[in-house]
């Protein structure tokens, strides 16, 4: 898969966030160490989705601050 700002040629690989052990599921990310454990894969996903919310209001949250100077 090839992002618009990668270079021809160059390759990006996916790998699955989503991974079982032990029958508990965890998920990864590049940021920290592996998230868990969960008692189903859709807990997992759900956990990943706050996590990237709580992420994303991390770093916007001094834009999103009212009165923050820009």
């Amino acid at each position: 898969m090839n992002r618009k700002d990668d270079s021809a040629g160059k390759h990006v690989f996916q790998t699955e966030r989503f991974f079982s052990a032990n029958k508990q599921w965890y998920f990864s990310t590049r940021e920290t160490p592996d998230k868990g454990p969960f008692d189903s894969r859709g807990d997992a996903e759900w956990e990943l989705n706050m996590y990237l919310k709580t992420q994303v209001g991390i770093r916007t949250n001094a834009w999103d601050t009212p009165g923050a100077s820009r």
